[in-house]
């Protein structure tokens, strides 16, 4: 071959160029300052690439532990359906009108190269032959990128359309980088554990009241472990007495499942934890961490002292950046480095109002972190190290209402076991779960006769209206039947106050009934029953029972000496102090510390009858013909809020024994609350559990069918005249000569009277949701107290909607929706309140359905030296009042409603919600809201045309709006309540 370079004959190989390849810029098309040489370090490659991959569009995240937890992202920054995320630091809006403002498209793969790598591609990002070395040889200049194209005007807000055209996921999940993710899946070389502190012996409770084996062992029962997602058994679609276990324990282990899930998208990664190194109280060396934790303040995440918390230690550069990565052989990845140390710490405190977590760490030394200069300087109290934290959710709670499900699943097959007759069911205890829990016609107690309407009890609070009283007087009677008594009561009507007198006169004016046991779902319920209680029994009578992990901080100090305190914790009482309380107040949830203590009616009957055999081994029978037990009645308040696996562990407590046939007193069960309020709170929207107890019973036709049901008025009412319709008179409260007996005596009372509300404000709840039913008899000097304010528009009743204009957006640190153009007038409305003097800041309260809302609002107000007006979540407010109420529904776009029902998110189609956000205020209520959304929900609908026909109006422009005149509006669209102010409106000459 002849040589193009000369004569010889020999091949000569052309010279190598050794080129540099520029990386560009996408936004501005010229060349990233970088030179690379054999030196440079890998991380700096990899943050280039990262910067130019997030320059680029390419990389999105939706902010630190938002929206959720854990979702794969393509590489081109896209979820795994497709759909674009959110950069990092944009808001929702902000991506919408950059989506068409994209420069022409650049690659933003950085060539990466790690000794051992290969071509295995990693983190979003190409894997591609090493980079050129530079050498001397200069490089080509790059060609001059093309001036991007202008910017087409992108509409604000954009429409429904826009939104579906640019799919943008504002719900996708956080982005979390892999090297930090899979630092969770490793076992580790170490694992510290720190036992909890707030613990109760039980075993040693139990021997400390008797010897151990008089009681009769606990039977294996089944678990949520065997439903779980690949179990073989059957979910029962509808719930019966024979599929009882398998529903509840089938849906509760979907429950379960979800917080797990929930807990999970609550894990912070590389996040900033504070060291002090200390050992504990047993001398073992650790560390207590503090963490600020972002949503602690509204329970997001959900944790207690004494809950477990998992931390591994993320390895940090001196200058604080990660360590530099290493290839993990066994999962053939590259991963961030860490000290190999699994911390099973404790939760020591929680300070939610300032968003921190401290933490008991053991195992967590000055050698096990790592620090690598000794001597230790002893003048450094703390330090700052990086962690992954995971989040356990909610610890404990599952295994008292597995048990409580499995005992009643015990009790229902014996007695369906058992020939039923209709006897007296007061003499035998075989039937009570099956009463208390589908209660039939056969429970009950009939009248033959009209009632007198005289009331014998002699009350102890004589403040007591009509319907109370004759709650009250039903359940000291018990005239009623075998069946759980409900007191229905929608807000501001005093069940709270109607449940305190029962449990005063059970105690005291009813024979055979010495102690009972008083529920709530929620701790501050229970406070609120506790509190009202101390002002009226003595310090010897009553025990507000706590669980051991509860903090001292949560506890009004007025009750802290009504409580059982040892060694700094909240503990059950001796046993014979415990027995001589009259009242035991708890939640439904700490009730089952009595379950494994042993003192519940069942166990303590057992031991009684065990004792009496071995005092008298040749007694042929029982020493009592007749069985008295210890807990005659069992009290809940807000039942409505709680599950029935909750509700069945205090259940369990005073449930009588299944062999004691003949019993002094049958246990009574009393149950107040509202099912129109807020249902249980449970992960999954959808979930079975969201049907409260109480819910489900005032469906079974033994209440519902009732003459005086207010479902039965409601039908009846349909086909009354005008009369009727007008609120010239009203169907019967009471058992009446016109209703054909016998009838069976209510087990249930409605109570009607509202004295938190003005009427204006009532009007539409006591419709929608109460059939019309509610009376409005708040004290004068309380709900006209606005009347003169100057913000009241057409008849200038004290209820406004302002139709609100301004989009809504997304928050991506703050992972949530906010409405800055709300938020802004809901503080105006605010400062007009206050400027007027009729108001004080106390009694101000905004709230808003979305976290993100009242954060903002928050700052604003602080901004504003607002210090003392009440700013929280919609349903944070159940059970409270306020004076006045200004409403934030946040939402303006229609695309979002459908998630956020199916999450249990806003005001729009979520009518519980709704009722609560509607009836906390008593003197003034400001609804702020687009109206073009809203009216597409039924609920919503009526209270903006109650508005509307009213002048309660302003339009987007602040105002006032046109307002029908009355001649003009149907009547029949009235509510009772509106037409009786309208009528008083005319005598005024309005």
């Amino acid at each position: 071959m002849s040589n193009p370079f000369g004569s010889s004959n020999s091949f000569v190989r052309p010279t190598k160029k050794k080129v540099v390849i520029p990386i560009l810029d996408p936004e501005t098309g010229k060349p990233l300052d970088f030179v690379s040489s054999r030196s440079t370090d890998v991380n700096n490659a990899r943050e280039l690439a990262a910067h130019a991959a997030q320059v680029a569009g390419r990389q999105i995240s939706s902010g630190a532990n938002g929206i959720g937890g854990d979702q794969t992202k393509g590489t081109n920054g896209t979820t795994a359906n497709g759909q674009e995320t959110l950069k990092l630091g944009q808001t929702y809006a902000q991506a919408i009108q950059s989506g068409s403002q994209k420069p022409p498209a650049q690659s933003s793969s950085l060539p990466v190269s790690r000794p051992g790598s290969g071509s295995e591609p990693r983190s979003g990002v190409t894997a591609q032959p090493k980079t050129l070395i530079a050498t001397p040889t200069p490089a080509p200049a790059p060609a001059p990128a093309p001036a991007p194209a202008p910017a087409p005007k992108v509409n604000y807000p954009p429409t429904d359309e826009e939104l579906l055209e640019k799919k943008v996921d504002v719900y996708a999940r956080s982005f979390i980088p892999d090297k930090y993710k899979r630092v969770n899946d490793l076992p580790g070389t170490f694992t510290f554990i720190t036992p909890p502190l707030k613990v109760i012996n039980y075993d040693d409770c139990v021997q400390r009241a008797f010897a151990s084996d008089l009681f009769p062992p606990i039977p294996e029962f089944e678990t949520i472990r065997a439903y779980g997602p690949e179990s073989v058994k059957v979910k029962p679609i509808k719930l019966n007495q024979d599929c009882y276990q398998d529903f509840f324990l089938s849906h509760l282990a979907e429950e379960v499942r979800s917080q797990a899930d929930e807990a999970k998208a609550q894990w912070l990664y590389w996040h900033d934890g504070t060291v002090e190194f200390m050992p504990d109280q047993f001398g073992q060396f650790g560390a207590e961490v503090t963490l600020i934790i972002p949503g602690l303040m509204e329970n997001k995440p959900l944790v207690e002292e004494d809950d477990e918390v998992q931390l591994r230690q993320i390895r940090q550069t001196p200058n604080g950046a990660p360590h530099n990565e290493f290839w993990d052989f066994s999962s053939s990845s590259w991963v961030t480095p860490w000290t190999g140390v699994v911390y099973h710490a404790r939760v020591k405190a929680v300070l939610r109002a300032r968003e921190t977590l401290v933490l008991r760490v053991n195992g967590l030394t000055h050698e096990t972190a790592e620090i690598v200069l000794p001597p230790y300087n002893i003048m450094i109290k703390q330090y700052h190290f990086k962690f992954n934290v995971q989040f356990l959710g909610p610890q404990g709670r599952v295994r008292p209402q597995e048990l409580a499900i499995a005992t009643v699943q015990m009790s229902l097959q014996k007695a369906k076991q058992t020939t039923y007759t209709r006897g007296d069911l007061n003499s035998n205890s075989l039937y009570w779960f099956q009463s208390m829990l589908f209660p039939t016609t056969a429970d009950c107690d009939t009248q033959a006769s009209v009632n007198s309407g005289i009331l014998s009890t002699s009350f102890i609070d004589q403040s007591l209206n009509r319907e109370q009283r004759v709650a009250v007087e039903n359940v000291c009677s018990q005239n009623y039947g075998v069946i759980p008594y409900l007191i229905s009561g929608p807000p501001g009507t005093g069940k709270t106050k109607t449940m305190i007198e029962i449990a005063l006169q059970l105690v005291s004016n009813v024979p055979n009934v010495s102690h009972i046991l008083v529920c709530a779902p929620s701790d501050q319920a229970a406070d609120t029953l506790a509190d009202r209680l101390r002002a009226v029994c003595k310090r010897e009578d009553f025990l507000r029972l706590c669980r051991p992990a509860r903090s001292f901080a949560e506890v009004n100090e007025g009750l802290l000496p009504y409580c059982f305190v040892s060694a700094d914790r909240f503990v059950l009482p001796p046993f014979e102090v415990l027995m001589s309380y009259k009242i035991v107040v708890t939640t439904c949830r700490d009730a089952s510390m009595l379950i494994d203590a042993r003192m519940t009616n069942s166990d303590l009957y057992n031991v009684e009858q065990a004792l009496h055999k071995r005092i008298n081994p040749t007694s042929p029978g029982p020493l009592l013909k007749q069985a008295r037990l210890h807990w005659s009645a069992l009290l809940i308040d807000e039942a409505a809020q709680a599950t029935e696996p909750e509700a069945l562990v205090p259940l369990c407590v005073v449930a009588p024994p299944l062999d004691a046939h003949d019993l002094v007193f049958t246990p009574q069960v009393i149950m107040a609350g509202d099912e129109y309020q807020l249902n249980p709170r449970t992960s999954r929207t959808e979930s079975a559990l969201r049907v409260s107890l109480f819910a489900r019973l005032f469906k079974l036709p033994v209440y519902v069918h009732h003459p005086l049901a207010r479902e039965f008025r409601r039908v009846a009412s349909q086909n009354m005249d005008s009369a009727v319709k007008f609120g010239l008179s009203k169907p019967p409260t009471v058992v009446t000569a016109g209703m054909v007996l016998p009838v069976l005596r209510p087990p249930f009372t409605n109570l009607i009277r509202n004295y938190r509300s003005h009427a204006a404000i009532l009007a539409v709840p006591s419709s929608l949701w109460y059939y019309d039913t509610l009376e409005a008899e708040g004290p004068k000097s309380s709900v006209n107290r606005l009347l003169k304010w100057d913000g009241w528009q057409g008849r200038r009743w004290p209820m406004l909607f302002h139709n609100i204009s301004t989009p809504d957006d997304l928050e991506i640190e703050g992972s949530g929706w906010f409405n800055p153009g709300e938020a802004e007038q809901a503080c105006n409305y605010a400062k007009r309140l206050l400027e007027s003097g009729l108001v004080k800041q106390h009694d101000i309260c905004i709230m808003s359905p979305f976290n993100s809302q009242v954060r903002r609002i928050r700052l604003a107000m602080r901004n504003y030296n607002m210090w003392s007006v009440n700013i929280g979540p919609t349903e944070a407010f159940q059970g409270l009042e306020h004076g006045v109420v200004i409403l934030c529904t946040t939402r303006s776009r229609e695309r979002f409603v459908a998630e956020d029902r199916e999450r249990g998110w806003g005001l729009i189609g979520m009518p519980n919600a709704l009722n609560v956000a509607l009836t906390r205020a008593k003197c003034g209520l400001i609804v702020l809201g687009r109206r073009k959304l809203l009216i597409q929900d039924p609920h919503w609908k009526e209270v903006i045309d109650f508005c509307d026909r009213n002048g309660l109006v302003v339009d987007t422009q602040g105002r006032s709006a046109q307002w029908i005149h009355d001649k003009e509006v149907d009547i029949t669209k009235r509510t009772r309540l509106e037409i009786d102010m309208v009528r008083k409106d005319m005598l005024k000459g309005g």
